[in-house]
């Protein structure tokens, strides 16, 4: 080991492993605060399916840290309007279930059951995310509200269309969100004029 120390082994070793990771290490944080931006997208969009799941919050926060990690990327001003759409789309889950369920005159006990058979539903495809609501709503009804089975019928039914309406709801919403970071990101001209200008200023000190 003192020879090794000696010849100068271990001090170009250490000088390699430090090079390697002066280099690779803008990658990793490249790749981490894009892995969390995903992510969060991925979330966000099964948060529209799944009530349980804030997917808002969850797209908010991840768009947030990005930002915090990778300041040049995204404006301040997006991300303000990220948080805005995080407010919208809880308002939209919230109005949308409780109007299709005052509709048709359903209790607590059929938005639940809408909640449940929604989320049984994904596991059918379209068709079962559609009646899947419908059915857990009925059920609830019948076996907790003590309803007659007319009136369940209806509350199910306005409680399916309420979650439904939701789910129309937050999908805007995401996409909204989606689009608000593209054009940001990727459509703003905005940062192409700045580029130009700092380029020109190079130029002219050149």
């Amino acid at each position: 080991m003192e020879i090794l120390i000696a010849g100068g082994f271990w001090s170009d070793w250490m000088s390699h492993i430090a090079d390697w990771w002066g280099v690779a290490w803008p990658w990793i944080w490249l790749t981490i605060a894009w892995g969390l931006l995903v992510s969060a997208a991925a979330l966000g969009l099964v948060g529209v399916f799944v009530p349980v799941i804030p997917g808002a919050i969850v797209f908010f926060l991840g768009a947030l840290v990005h930002k915090l990690m990778l300041p040049d990327i995204f404006a301040w001003s997006s991300i303000g309007a990220l948080g805005a759409f995080m407010v919208l789309d809880r308002v939209v889950d919230f109005f949308a279930t409780a109007l299709g369920s005052k509709w048709f005159g359903g209790t607590k006990w059929g938005i639940f059951g809408a909640l449940v058979g929604g989320m049984i539903g994904l596991f059918f495809g379209i068709i079962g995310i559609l009646i899947g609501p419908v059915i857990g709503a009925v059920i609830c009804e019948l076996t907790w509200a003590r309803r007659h089975p007319k009136e369940a019928a209806k509350s199910g039914l306005g409680a399916g269309l309420g979650f439904g309406l939701s789910i129309v709801g937050r999908m805007v919403v995401f996409l909204m969100m989606i689009g608000a970071l593209v054009f940001d990101g990727v459509l703003d001209p905005g940062d192409e004029e700045s580029a130009l200008e700092v380029e020109e200023l190079r130029e002219i000190e050149a």
